[in-house]
């Protein structure tokens, strides 16, 4: 089952979950729904109006991303 979260406010994401680098920060607004595919490795957002958009991550070794 994928874990599914809902956006309390808008946010900027950049990282999920302390692993997930995405490979370009987007906004998740208020109510939104997302998600990640690990068959796909993207992070799904479900915009509205039956639209899902989804982002890539950083393939390659993301350790000197890390804070």
């Amino acid at each position: 089952m994928v874990k599914r979260a809902i956006a309390d406010r808008l946010i900027l994401v950049d990282v999920v979950d302390r692993w997930f680098h995405l490979q370009e920060p987007t906004f998740i607004d208020v109510g939104q729904c997302y998600w990640i595919d690990r068959e796909t490795s993207e992070l799904c957002v479900e915009r509205g109006g039956d639209r899902v958009t989804r982002h890539g991550r950083v393939t390659r070794h993301a350790g000197w991303m890390c804070r």
